[in-house]
Parts: C-alpha cells; sequence; structure tokens
C-alpha cells in the first residue's frame, strides 16, 4: 500500500472518530465535508472537494490558477492536439502564480506527447481522460514525484485505473459537457465504481453546477466532485463571452448528446448546446464527414492568429474568434440550469460551497 493510500485511510479514520459517538447515523451521513471528502481536502491541501475540469483551450492558467487560490484543485486543459510549447507555456505560468496543487488534463485517445512536457515543466498532478495510460507514462508520472488521477465511465474502467495505482478517479456519467467518455448516467455507475475504489478517492463528474448537485455526490459516497460547465461561465475561462452568455440562458433540455461535431477527434460523443449547426446536421439525416450541408463553412476567424474555424469543427469559441460564434460546438453539460451568471472563479467556489453547506 502507498504511503498516500495510508495517509488516506488514516483521515478517513481519524475524521470519522471526530463526529462524535453521539452524532446519530443520519446527523454523520448528513454531516458537511464528509469524511472520505475531508480526507480527500487534506491529501492535496484543498479547502474545498472542489475540482475544475480541464477542458481543453477553455481551461486556461488564468481559471486553474483562480480555482487552486479559493481553495479548490483548478486544472490546466493541453487541447486536442497540444504543442509542446503550449503545453510547457501552461504549466510553467500556473506553476509560478499558485503555490497549490494544479492538474493538467490529458486526453490520452488524442495525445501522448504532451505528458513528458508537462513534467519536466513542474505539473504536480496528471489527469488522464479517454484512456487508460501505459505502464511507462505511469512509471514517468512517479518519477517525477507527480500524482495520477484518471477519469473513467465503468466499474470495469475503474478497476484497470487502479491497477495502475491512480491516485484517484473521475466517475463521468454521460450528463456531462464535451467529450463524453461514459456511457452511463452518474449515478447509475457511481455505486459500483465506488465499491471498486475502496478508499481510492472518487470524484464525481457531469451535470455538477451547484452545491445541492455537490452534496447529493458526497452523500452517495464521493469524496469530491469535478466540475465543468459550471467553470465556463465564468470571468477567467478561455472562451468566448458570447458562449458564455449562451450556457447562462440555457435548460437542460437544450443539450444534446452527439457526434455532429467530429472535425478532428471522429465518432467522440459530446454533449453541447443546440445550435443552428445540429439543426441542419440533423434535418439533412445526420449524415457522415463527407456528406454534411456545409462543410467548408469558415465560421469563425481568430483576431489574433488569424486561424479559422469550419463547421463540424470540435474546437469551441475562443475569446478571439470572430464571426458565427454560437454555430460552433457550444459544450455544456445537463447542469446548465444552475447556471445564470458570469462570476470570477475563486469567488464560485466558495459560493458552491455555501450552497451545499445550506442544501436540504
Amino acid at each position: 500500500m502507498s504511503s498516500d493510500r495510508r495517509e488516506f485511510l488514516g483521515q478517513v479514520a481519524a475524521v470519522t472518530a471526530g463526529l462524535g459517538a453521539g452524532l446519530s447515523a443520519a446527523q454523520g451521513a448528513a454531516a458537511m465535508p464528509t469524511p472520505r471528502a475531508s480526507a480527500l481536502m487534506a491529501l492535496f491541501g484543498l479547502k474545498y472537494p472542489i475540482f475544475s475540469a480541464g477542458m481543453g483551450i477553455t481551461a486556461i492558467p488564468e481559471l486553474a490558477i483562480a480555482v487552486s487560490n479559493a481553495g479548490g484543485l483548478g486544472a490546466v486543459g493541453t487541447g486536442l492536439t497540444p504543442t509542446a510549447d503550449l503545453v510547457r507555456q501552461r504549466v510553467s505560468k500556473a506553476k509560478s502564480a499558485t503555490n497549490r496543487a494544479f492538474a493538467v488534463n490529458i486526453l490520452l485517445a488524442r495525445d501522448h506527447e504532451a505528458l513528458p512536457v508537462a513534467l519536466d515543466a513542474g505539473a504536480p498532478i496528471i489527469q488522464f481522460a479517454w484512456g487508460i495510460p501505459t505502464a511507462d507514462a505511469v512509471a514517468a508520472v512517479r518519477k517525477a514525484g507527480a500524482k495520477m488521477g484518471i477519469q473513467i465511465g465503468s466499474a470495469a474502467g475503474a478497476r484497470r485505473a487502479l491497477d495502475l495505482g491512480a491516485d484517484y478517479l473521475i466517475c463521468q456519467g454521460i450528463e456531462a459537457g464535451g467529450h463524453v467518455q461514459s456511457t452511463s448516467a452518474l449515478y447509475d455507475v457511481l455505486p459500483a465504481v465506488l465499491e471498486s475504489a475502496k478508499t481510492v478517492p472518487v470524484l464525481a463528474a457531469g451535470g455538477i453546477a451547484n452545491g445541492a448537485h455537490i452534496r447529493r455526490a458526497l452523500l452517495a459516497g464521493a469524496s469530491g466532485v469535478l466540475v465543468g460547465t459550471r467553470f465556463v461561465a465564468t470571468k477567467e475561462a478561455g472562451a468566448h463571452d458570447e458562449y458564455k452568455s449562451a450556457i447562462t440562458r440555457a435548460k437542460a433540455a437544450d443539450t444534446v448528446l452527439t457526434v455532429c461535431f467530429q472535425d478532428p477527434w471522429v465518432n467522440a460523443p459530446h454533449r453541447v448546446l443546440r445550435n443552428r449547426t445540429i439543426e441542419v446536421w440533423e434535418a439533412a439525416g445526420c449524415p457522415p464527414p463527407g456528406k454534411r450541408p456545409g462543410e467548408g463553412d469558415v465560421l469563425t476567424t481568430n483576431a489574433v492568429t488569424g486561424a479559422t474555424r469550419r463547421r463540424y469543427s470540435t474546437g469551441n469559441p475562443g475569446p478571439d474568434d470572430r464571426g458565427a460564434v454560437t454555430e460552433l460546438a457550444l459544450w455544456a453539460g445537463q447542469g446548465v440550469d444552475a447556471i445564470r451568471d458570469i462570476p470570477s472563479a475563486g469567488e464560485l467556489v466558495g459560493r458552491l460551497w455555501k450552497e451545499c453547506l445550506d442544501a436540504v
């Protein structure tokens, strides 16, 4: 057993004992933070068991820094096709601006080159998604003294990640926004993942956007939560203002799980806000790449780099994109009903926890 896992077990036992024998079972179950959440917070030096998702180009260093400095755990995204310079710059910027833990997100289905660059730049935590890392990748993480989280969508995936010694798991449900790895609803798969994980911390992910959602996840046994869409609608997120605004107006019924946007990531299902591109594609019978209406349409041009985005691109709109921004992929989870403003990320972290404490 690793020292981290021994520490986690000891913290769970200590916090549980601290609840006091006089508390009833019901009172103990409802106490916040739960023993598992308290142990997770102690393990990473957190004030709150709230992690932000590593959302590609949207999870820029400023967002990760704000979340971590507020007492959560921020994440830096590396995108679908990261360059070494981008990864190094993002990790270095986050590391220089916070002395708290943050994660660097790596999509194994898309990239295998970002890991050594992130570790060389001093990433304290590597967060893998869309795949199980190789033994060599795990060895590199350990050699660098970093911790490792792995996103999974099933109990079988959890067991594979645990066999590699994951420090924590992310259990994603189909309610999540963006590229959706899971094929099950969060609370359908979470119990089996928790049973497999035993003492290893598990983060619940998918549709979590307010304190009541957090409380439900913690009472269900999760050690913490991974929050994505709610952090897109913050001042620090690297997303276009029209995209952020669309999230604040949306309802859960406005999101759709689809394979409409596939360029360059083919056949990865994703949850987005319904827009004109989806409506045109659906009206044409949901044709495959090569037969989709308007495939050559240039929708936006970046005001800084001049880079263009075409219809069906898997890239969501960034702050400097100009043009038909809302016809691009607008990643959004089913928790959008709870998102009605665009606060600073640091303010949001504290607010989410207060909502969790106040929820009944």
